[in-house]
């Protein structure tokens, strides 16, 4: 499957985004001021750029920013790799210790 990129920063940074809202209300519940403030910005600008990088995704790439498809070429790529594995295995030269399935 190609690489989705812009998929995997808009994920990150609402991880980090959701990591800093709740440092934030954390925060503002033990009374604290210019942390809040600090941890909130942080917060709303990765949630900002993160629904802005999916809707981007969306809109301009025609694409399912959390789950691209996977086009005719990728697939025959996958199962060419998937069959050498497999008779790679079956002829005994690849043991079941690197932890790949078959």
């Amino acid at each position: 499957m190609r690489q989705n990129f812009p998929g995997l920063i808009a994920w990150t940074l609402f991880l980090v985004g959701l990591g800093a809202a709740g440092v934030w209300l954390v925060i503002l519940g033990r009374g604290g001021g210019d942390g809040a403030v600090i941890s909130g910005v942080i917060a709303l600008v990765c949630l900002v750029a993160a629904g802005m990088t999916w809707i981007a995704i969306r809109l301009l790439l025609h694409n399912d920013p959390m789950n691209p498809e996977v086009l005719q070429d990728e697939e025959q790529v996958y199962l060419k790799r998937r069959r050498d594995k497999r008779r790679r295995r079956a002829q005994g030269k690849e043991g079941a210790a690197d932890g790949e399935p078959v």
